[in-house]
């Protein structure tokens, strides 16, 4: 009998297949291209490889994050507009580098501020840049069965 059919994946990410794509993949969609065993912006626009829709882009299409950054508290009423900007100068800093790390969309209203990501990655970053510069609660949730991160940061006065 094998014991090896009971080891379960630690982790499951339902938009990483797990394969290597051609050299010059494309995405058709932001046009980021398979260089050296991962998705890179193009110095110039290459499409003459084969074209697939990246992770970041199917994520963005089926409005399924993989991370989510929620931002709340009386301090936020006050600073929204320098809350906003911290988040994007974040985003622009780590999209620059990565295409897969991109933003899904914000969503707010009086009392919340909701960023859904790409990445997880991205998502702990803007947690640590807005506790680094507001200071406040910040509190992570990871899933333990999916690559998704959730979370809250908050302050009040």
């Amino acid at each position: 009998m094998r014991l090896d059919r009971n080891i379960k994946e630690k982790v499951h990410d339902p938009y990483d297949d797990g394969r290597k794509y051609s050299e010059g993949t494309y995405c058709p969609q932001c046009l980021a291209l398979y260089q050296g065993g991962r998705w890179k912006w193009p110095k110039q626009k290459d499409t003459s490889g084969e074209p697939f829709l990246c992770s970041a882009c199917r994520r963005i299409r089926d409005r399924f994050p993989a991370g989510e950054v929620h931002v709340s508290g009386s301090y936020l009423n006050r600073h929204k507009d320098e809350i906003m900007n911290l988040i994007q100068n974040v985003v622009k800093e780590v999209e620059i580098r990565s295409p897969m790390k991109r933003v899904i969309d914000f969503t707010q209203d009086k009392q919340k501020l909701s960023v859904s990501l790409t990445d997880n990655h991205l998502a702990r970053h803007i947690g640590d840049a807005l506790y680094k510069a507001y200071n406040g609660e910040l509190e992570v949730k990871y899933s333990e069965e999916e690559k998704f991160v959730r979370l809250y940061w908050r302050r009040d006065a």
